[in-house]
């Protein structure tokens, strides 16, 4: 597995208290924010809250987060800056079942309906 690039995290909490005001969508194990980099540059980060689970768990699915957004997201070359925020069933999935919802939520991100804005 990669590293996320230094240049390409999100770490200010002014920066994710922005993103979680920006376009949404929401899955049953993810939520994913989207809004324009301030930079000529992707960059991501990702929330992943306790939910009653062990630290173990919790930096595992951290890890995992962090491999998909280089991979999935980051590799978009889209100018834009992403949170992936992890629900509670994210906990329960493999790696290739993270994989897939977070694809997915992606690819509806790119459909104006599921964000909020409608079609001219």
């Amino acid at each position: 597995m990669g590293q996320l690039p230094r240049e390409r995290r999100i770490t200010t909490r002014r920066e994710i208290a922005a993103l979680l005001r920006a376009s949404r969508v929401r899955g049953p194990e993810l939520e994913l924010y989207r809004r324009a980099a301030a930079e000529p540059r992707a960059r991501a980060t990702c929330i992943t809250p306790k939910h009653g689970r062990s630290g173990v768990e919790r930096n595992r699915l951290r890890r995992r987060l962090k491999e998909l957004m280089r991979a999935i997201l980051l590799a978009r070359g889209e100018d834009h800056d992403w949170l992936v925020r992890a629900r509670p069933p994210a906990y329960d999935l493999s790696f290739a079942d993270l994989a897939s919802a977070l694809s997915a939520l992606a690819s509806r991100m790119d459909r104006p309906a599921d964000v909020g804005i409608e079609d001219p």
